[in-house]
């Protein structure tokens, strides 16, 4: 991942091709939802303990159990369909109404063991982008990509090039780089590198201004590693990713897609998503970290969203609860959430007919239609 120009400006690489489908690539699809929604159903998980609630059960997987252990008052599993996970609190659905239930707890406690889970799929990112720096580094600094078109490429410099000294200044991490360029506020920097083994030289390059950075044009890679700023700069990218995310939440719910709900440029449903994951898987490893760091935080802005049957929609009736000062009577609630999951259900068979749909375009090409 090179800081001095990250993947998150330039969006995912896709290529516009049709996954081949492989054992490698279903167990990739497979381990990417199942760690996702399982890594969101430990945020309940943690904050539930944390706050003194009672947790019956914490599986891996739907289905039939495979494998079941209890600890202590909870009893952990591994279940066949390994396709997510969840957790099952006292008193969240089966009327228990000890000092330890869900809903004995008071209202603050209860919103934010709701909130954990997307919480825990907003943040999961920063690991992942910094994991991915980390497996990036070692070695001598190098080209990793290009941007067609921007100075560097225009000044010579290749992949696989070695990157040796900045003004003068030797680069030992790809935030050398970064921090260089960007102290030079636009004039021209002297940049030595050259194909590894081979001598070096220099060469004047005049960067360009991109948000409130200037840049070269290059994604380095390799280097020693710089915790503080690599983290630092998983977050900036996790932040991007969120406001990113919002910003199409935004364009659904205005009607500004292109082409309306049902056009190719609409919400992607089960079919859709899981082709996405088979098309990153496929295009390598790197790829698919950063499709997954993605679909997290799609995962944990989506059931944020104030809907009957998602975490959001819990979260609406604790706000009217602790507004109100007295509880909303649960049968009327359980009804609302079950008439929620019936619209629910009928919007994911329309996007997924959708999906059908659309299964002939690439889900890159997609992308790149509609401005990804």
């Amino acid at each position: 991942m090179g800081p001095e120009q990250s993947r998150s400006g330039y969006g995912l690489t896709l290529e516009a091709q049709r996954p081949e489908l492989n054992l490698l690539v279903v167990a990739a699809v497979v381990l990417v939802f199942g760690f996702l929604v399982t890594f969101h159903e430990f945020g309940h998980y943690l904050l539930a303990k944390l706050n003194g609630v009672r947790v019956l059960e914490f599986n891996v997987g739907f289905g039939a159990p495979l494998i079941q252990k209890t600890w202590g008052e909870t009893t952990y599993g591994i279940r066949s369909i390994p396709l997510g996970g969840y957790v099952r609190l006292a008193g969240m659905d089966d009327g228990e109404t000890g000092p330890r239930s869900f809903t004995q707890k008071p209202v603050w406690r209860r919103l934010t063991i709701i909130v954990a889970g997307s919480f825990a799929n907003l943040i999961l990112p920063i690991a992942i982008f910094f994991a991915i720096y980390v497996l990036q580094s070692g070695g001598p600094v190098t080209v990793q990509e290009l941007v067609l078109g921007a100075p560097a490429q225009r000044a010579g410099v290749q992949v696989g090039d070695q990157l040796v000294a900045i003004n003068g200044h030797p680069i030992n991490s790809v935030y050398d780089l970064r921090d260089q360029v960007n102290a030079s506020g636009g004039n021209p920097v002297v940049l030595k590198f050259g194909p590894p083994g081979k001598p070096a030289y220099n060469i004047a390059i005049d960067p360009i201004r991109q948000g409130d950075r200037w840049l070269i044009g290059v994604s380095p890679s390799g280097g020693a590693i710089d915790p503080v700023h690599g983290i630092g700069d998983a977050a900036h990218q996790d932040w991007q990713f969120i406001g990113a995310t919002l910003g199409g939440f935004a364009m659904l719910v205005s009607g500004a897609i292109p082409g309306g709900l049902g056009g190719s440029c609409g919400p992607s449903g089960p079919i859709g998503i899981v082709r996405a994951t088979a098309e990153a898987a496929s295009a390598g490893w790197l790829n698919l970290l950063f499709f997954a760091a993605f679909l997290s935080v799609n995962l944990g802005i989506l059931n944020l969203l104030p809907l009957p049957a998602l975490d959001g929609g819990r979260l609406a009736f604790l706000v009217i609860e602790g507004v109100r000062r007295r509880p909303i009577d649960p049968l009327k609630e359980q009804r609302v959430h079950y008439a929620g999951l019936i619209v629910l259900l009928a919007f994911v068979v329309f996007v997924s007919y959708n999906d059908i749909v659309r299964l002939g375009t690439p889900f890159g090409s997609l992308l790149s239609q509609c401005g990804g």
